[in-house]
């Protein structure tokens, strides 16, 4: 039996886990999977509003009920890829559930404050502030010690990509970390 080989995405708001998850799906074929789209469906099936707020309350609860690796769990459990990424790992358990049960390596995408406010204010996403101080919320909530801990995971990735630049920068390093060329790659 062949060991099931995982991808973890970690990082800020806006600081371009998409880009590299859209990367990663259309160059190299390998799955996605977002961490907050499990959580949607989650709640959309328990009838609770899917806005940010209500998301944040709702993964408390779950993460009381099952524990901090619950939606990385369900993942793996429901999905039996031999290869996948991992989108927006939010939780150490996450991290722990991972380790225990695949090959994984971890990879943090990060920007400064300004860069990411920026992106997200380009992007539109329905559900993000539209203000300087609800993106500053959003970073305290994703730094909570209750559920969010973003700045913990980024502690334990084993790459870490300062995203500041074109997306063919971000690209390239990428694909230096797939291909385990660590001179290009940010270490």
């Amino acid at each position: 039996m062949s060991i099931r080989k995982t991808i973890g995405i970690i990082g800020p708001i806006a600081s371009g886990k998409d880009t590299v998850a859209d990367y990663l799906k259309k160059k190299y074929r390998i799955p996605t999977f977002q961490v907050s789209d499990v959580l949607k469906e989650l709640a959309k099936e328990a009838g609770i509003e899917v806005s940010r707020e209500k998301l944040i309350q709702y993964s408390r609860t779950l993460r009381k009920e099952h524990g901090d690796d619950f939606l990385v769990r369900k993942i793996l459990e429901e999905h039996c890829d031999t290869i996948m990424a991992i989108i927006g790992i939010r939780q150490l358990g996450q991290i722990g559930c991972l380790r225990r049960n695949t090959s994984c390596i971890l990879v943090g995408i990060d920007a400064n404050q300004k860069i990411r406010f920026q992106r997200m204010q380009a992007r539109g996403k329905r559900g993000d502030p539209t203000t300087w101080e609800g993106f500053l919320w959003i970073e305290r909530e994703d730094n909570n010690s209750c559920v969010q801990r973003v700045s913990d995971c980024m502690n334990q990735v084993q790459y870490r990509i300062e995203n500041t630049g074109t997306h063919e920068e971000l690209y390239q390093k990428v694909d230096a970390i797939l291909w385990g060329d660590t001179i290009t790659a940010d270490r």
